[in-house]
């Protein structure tokens, strides 16, 4: 069997369920570091580790936003 893999500049057609936090980062329109330190104060959940690989659960990381939001959303989109 050969592996296919794809390079770099291939686009997915879906997004990862689990990302890392560059994409994290990029999903929520944020810094890397406001990444970090979401998770030092609790405000994002913490990142698997699956191997070697540190990753969030896109998933739950959606989750947990909205539950600890509640009702928060702003009107008009301001």
């Amino acid at each position: 069997l050969r592996k296919l893999r794809m390079s770099s500049d291939q686009r997915r057609s879906f997004p990862p369920d689990f990302v890392s936090a560059d994409t994290l980062a990029y999903r929520l329109d944020c810094s890397r570091s406001t990444i970090d330190a979401y998770v030092r104060q609790g405000r994002l959940p913490p990142p698997y580790q699956i191997g070697s690989l540190i990753r969030w659960d896109f998933a739950v990381v959606r989750a947990f936003i909205e539950a600890s939001l509640g009702d928060t959303t702003v009107e008009n989109g301001i």
